[in-house]
């Protein structure tokens, strides 16, 4: 059997979707073990010796809105975007090395698969055996777009000889680069060359099942929009609202909108969803998400960068269609006018697709059938597992 461990700088039960789909791979220890993969995972939980706890969400909030206050500093100093991706990120991922650098050679996986370019670039730099390390890429193929969506000055020059070192680490000592779709693995050798393409691979992620959750039909004329995500920049929903407030008075009344998450856009969007005619509902941060889902007629993320988003494979699992923006991997999962729609990130191809939808009244409980059939073909637990299996059996 060959032995896989996932290291995870996070909590396995914190609030996002990296910690879901990590908590994922481990609640099917067994399934890999039938296919001949000896799985486990290495997170913060095991190097503090307990499971965090996330149910204060309180506590949560104040941590969240602190986090928020200080990205805004971050705008502006070089200094301050430093301390937000090191103490956000780098520290776990220096912690969560230096605890896992401390078990024998003996005793260690034959794949050391990361889940974080910052905890592979610690480990490598300082790797003393030859145990192969894969890599996974939660993005859309390149290696800092995430970080400079949230941090603009991370793109500046100052931050240039970090990238580098980085790159050179993780590039040329990391054996197998995984993404979580095709485009942003073609993406990724499309932006670094230098880096032979059979060293890339793609595995689509998968959820598991859930039973009920039947759709509710609506009582009212309204198209009923639902988004998950954190309320900000990279999510857009502010561009979903200016989209529905280029509509007349009322064609807006003709949608409601429901936002679940929170995060620092939250202040404006409330500001700007009050001017407009469309029912806009926030409901902050819930465990309840597949109510939510069950009891709208299509899922909406206007995003301007993903990987392969969680929150659409669940909204595809409770049989809604999906309207998105055509970057990353999301175009693998829809099929345009079948499924779902597609546009660019473009407010105004969005406000004409509200404009669509009122005219033509298309059948969204069809079209959430579809939908339903793609996850449970390409984006189910059942089938992460197979492909997961299949890629490290190559090792």
């Amino acid at each position: 059997m060959k032995k896989v461990t996932i290291i995870f700088p996070g909590w396995i039960k914190a609030p996002n979707g990296a910690a879901r789909f990590v908590f994922g791979l481990r609640s099917c220890i067994n399934d890999f073990a039938n296919q001949g993969i000896g799985l486990s995972t290495f997170t913060l939980d095991d190097v503090h010796g307990e499971v965090r706890n996330f149910s204060n969400n309180d506590k949560i909030k104040r941590k969240a809105s602190l986090k928020n206050k200080l990205m805004r500093y971050a705008k502006y100093s070089h200094l301050m975007t430093y301390a937000m991706i090191y103490f956000s990120g780098l520290r776990y991922s220096k912690r969560i090395v230096e605890a896992f650098d401390e078990i024998p050679n003996d005793e260690l996986p034959d794949i050391i698969h990361f889940q974080d370019l910052f905890t592979c670039y610690y480990y490598l730099r300082k790797r003393k055996n030859k145990k192969s390390g894969y890599l996974t890429l939660h993005s859309n193929g390149s290696l800092w777009s995430m970080y400079e969506e949230y941090y603009p000055l991370f793109r500046s020059c100052f931050f240039g000889i970090m990238k580098r070192r980085i790159e050179d680490v993780v590039l040329n000592r990391v054996d197998k680069v995984n993404f979580v779709a095709d485009f942003p693995r073609w993406n990724f050798c499309h932006l670094y060359p230098h880096i032979s393409s059979q060293k890339t691979s793609f595995v689509y992620n998968g959820i598991p099942d859930i039973e009920g959750g039947s759709k509710g039909i609506s009582s009212t004329n309204q198209t009923r929009l639902v988004c998950v995500g954190t309320l900000c920049n990279r999510k857009n929903q502010i561009g979903i609202l200016h989209a529905l407030s280029k509509l007349t008075s009322e064609q807006q009344k003709s949608f409601s909108m429901t936002f679940v998450g929170d995060g620092p856009s939250r202040n404006i969007l409330e500001k700007v969803a009050a001017t407009l005619s469309a029912d806009i509902y926030f409901v902050g941060n819930s465990n309840q998400v597949n109510d939510y889902l069950t009891n709208s007629d299509a899922f909406i993320l206007f995003s301007k960068d993903e990987g392969l988003p969680i929150s659409i494979i669940e909204a595809m699992r409770c049989g809604l269609p999906i309207i998105s923006t055509r970057i990353a991997g999301i175009p693998e999962m829809i099929v345009e006018g079948i499924s779902g729609y597609l546009v660019d990130v473009d407010e105004q191809q969005l406000s004409e697709l509200f404009e669509k939808i009122l005219i033509d009244r298309p059948d969204f409980v069809k079209m959430g059938e579809k939908s339903r059939i793609i996850y449970e073909e390409k984006f189910s637990q059942k089938a992460m597992i197979l492909s997961y299996a299949k890629l490290w059996q190559k090792a």
